[in-house]
C-alpha cells in the first residue's frame, strides 16, 4: 500500500486533538478544496439491489443482492420472487453469482430498475461449506406481512443458512413477540458480525440489536436510544480483535443525527462520535481506522443525495471525509479486501448496482 492513499488527510493543531478526546464528540468532517479526489473504479455492475460486502480469506468479496422481487410484478404491487443472490467477485476477476434464487420482495414499479428489493443484505461463508445469510425485511406490522407472502417467504427477516434452507434466528418474530423498543412493530435487519458460534444483526426497524447464536432462538442484546425525537436506526456493526464491537445509526435519517456507538466487551453502548449523517455501514481500514459510509448527505424526509465515506481514528475520534466527489449515489455497503482495498456497493436501490473500488 502507498502511503500516498492518506496525503490528503489534515494534521490537527494539538490542542485541537486534544479538545476531540471528550466523548462524546460531535464530528465535524472537513474537506480542503484543493485536497485530490479518490478514484472511484467500477469493479462490478449490473447488480440487483447490491448490499453488505464481505471480505474472504482467498482475497474475493462476497456481495449480498436482494434481488428484484418478481420480475413482472404489476406497478403498485407487492410480490415475491426468487432473484435474490450472492455475487462472488475475486480481486481483478469477474463476479459470479455463487448462490441464486433466494426469496426477495419489492413493489412492483413502473421502470422495473428502480425497484427496491428486500432480500439477501449480508453473508458469510459456513462451516459446512454453504452460506450464512441475513435477510432484511422490513415495514409496519412485518410479521403480517411476511405471512401475506406465503410460505416462500419465510426466510425473509431471519437469519438463515442455504445448504438446507435452516433459520438460525428470526428476527421478525423477535421484534412481534417482544418489541424491545416500545415503538411500532417494524422490523428490518440490517447487518450482522459474528459472535461466538452464533451473531449479532443490527435490526433498523426495530432499533435493537439481536443475539442469534445459532441454536433457532433470539435475544436482544442492546435497545439503543433515540437521537432526541429520533429513533435510533442501527445500521452497521463491526468488531475489532479487541472484542470491542462498532455499531452506526441512521438517527431518524436526519442531517446531523447519525451516531457511531462504542461497545467495549461486557459493557453497554456508549456514543464515540455523534453528528454525522445517514450512515449505513462500517469497517477497520488497513491502518485500523474506522470507516464509515453515508447513504445520503441530505435528510431522508426528501430525495436522497450525494452518499459520503468518512475515516474515524479511534485513538483521536477525528473524523475526516475522504473525498469522492460526489460519485457515491446510494451506497449501501462497505467493505475491506485482504489486500486493504476499500469497495462500497454503489446505486445500490434497482437492478444497475455497482460494487466500486475507492483508491485514496
Amino acid at each position: 500500500m502507498s502511503n500516498s492513499r492518506t496525503s490528503w488527510k489534515k494534521t490537527l493543531p494539538a490542542a485541537a486533538a486534544a479538545a476531540m478526546l471528550a466523548a462524546p464528540l460531535a464530528a465535524a468532517p472537513a474537506q480542503a478544496d484543493e485536497d485530490p479526489l479518490a478514484a472511484v473504479t467500477v469493479v462490478a455492475s449490473d447488480l440487483k439491489n447490491p448490499r453488505g460486502i464481505t471480505a474472504q480469506s482467498d482475497g474475493s468479496l462476497l456481495v449480498a443482492e436482494a434481488g428484484e422481487g418478481l420480475p413482472g410484478c404489476a406497478a403498485g404491487t407487492r410480490c415475491l420472487g426468487a432473484t435474490g443472490a450472492l455475487v462472488k467477485v475475486p480481486f481483478g476477476g469477474k463476479k459470479s453469482r455463487v448462490v441464486t434464487g433466494l426469496p426477495s420482495t419489492a413493489v412492483g414499479a413502473a421502470d422495473p430498475t428502480t425497484v427496491n428489493a428486500s432480500g439477501p443484505v449480508q453473508a458469510v461463508r459456513d462451516a459446512a461449506g454453504g452460506y450464512t445469510v441475513l435477510a432484511g425485511f422490513g415495514g409496519p406490522g412485518t410479521p403480517q406481512l411476511r405471512s401475506s407472502l406465503g410460505d416462500a417467504a419465510k426466510t425473509l427477516g431471519t437469519v438463515f443458512r442455504t445448504g438446507d434452507g435452516k433459520v438460525l434466528g428470526d428476527l421478525v418474530t423477535h421484534e412481534a413477540a417482544l418489541n424491545p423498543d416500545g415503538g411500532d412493530v417494524n422490523g428490518n435487519p440490517w447487518r450482522f458480525v459474528q459472535d461466538g458460534s452464533g451473531f449479532l444483526a443490527t435490526d433498523a426497524g426495530a432499533n435493537d440489536v439481536v443475539a442469534v447464536p445459532g441454536t433457532g432462538t433470539t435475544s436482544t442484546q442492546y435497545v439503543l436510544a433515540k437521537n432526541g425525537t429520533a429513533e435510533s436506526v442501527p445500521t452497521g456493526i463491526v468488531r475489532k480483535s479487541d472484542g470491542t464491537l462498532y455499531i452506526a445509526d441512521m438517527g431518524g435519517g436526519q442531517v446531523g443525527g447519525s451516531r457511531i456507538w462504542k461497545v467495549p466487551p461486557g459493557q453497554q453502548p456508549q456514543v464515540l462520535v455523534s453528528g454525522l449523517t445517514n450512515l449505513v455501514d462500517l469497517a477497520f481500514d488497513w491502518k485500523g481506522d474506522l470507516l464509515a459510509l453515508s447513504y445520503s448527505s441530505s435528510s431522508l424526509a426528501g430525495a436522497p443525495t450525494a452518499g459520503s465515506l468518512s475515516e474515524i481514528d479511534l485513538s483521536t475520534k477525528t473524523v475526516t471525509t475522504i473525498p469522492t466527489g460526489g460519485k457515491l449515489k446510494q451506497p449501501s455497503g462497505l467493505g475491506v479486501d485482504a489486500f486493504g482495498c476499500v469497495y462500497v456497493t454503489n446505486n445500490s436501490v434497482g437492478t444497475n448496482g455497482q460494487l466500486v473500488r475507492i483508491d485514496y
